[in-house]
């Protein structure tokens, strides 16, 4: 490489040529393209959420205004169906009281008449 003396010392005399990198033609055009791609997404979803949002407000007011009366329709049923519960569990605990106190009863019959003792059933 000649050296130029005229010149100050670091700047060479023949210019260095950097690789120049090529920028795709069309890099703006495609830049643009997915930045409507996403936009375009952005507001598919945004409508889908708008569109889920109305459903539910529509569905509250459908509650509010129907829904009271099937409200109180389940509830009277599920308080008949507790009534009706309860009445048969009071019937089986009152069979099985009796069939307690009808063993006990046995029982001590039975320990009676092992000491020799009896019970008078049939007085008048």
């Amino acid at each position: 490489m000649p050296i130029d003396r005229d010149r100050p010392a670091g700047i060479p005399t023949i210019r260095e040529i950097k690789p120049v990198k090529k920028v795709p033609s069309g890099l703006n055009v495609q830049r643009f393209i997915a930045r409507e791609e996403e936009l375009h997404q952005a507001r598919a979803y945004a409508k889908t959420n708008d569109t889920n949002a109305n459903r539910a407000r529509w569905e509250e007011k459908q509650n509010l205004r129907s829904g009271s009366g099937a409200r109180a329709k389940q509830q009277s049923q599920f308080t008949q169906e507790m009534e009706l519960l309860n009445k048969e569990v009071q019937i089986i605990r009152a069979e099985r009281l009796k069939k307690y106190y009808d063993a006990c009863y046995e029982q001590w019959e039975a320990e009676l008449r092992a000491r020799g003792l009896a019970l008078v059933r049939d007085r008048d």
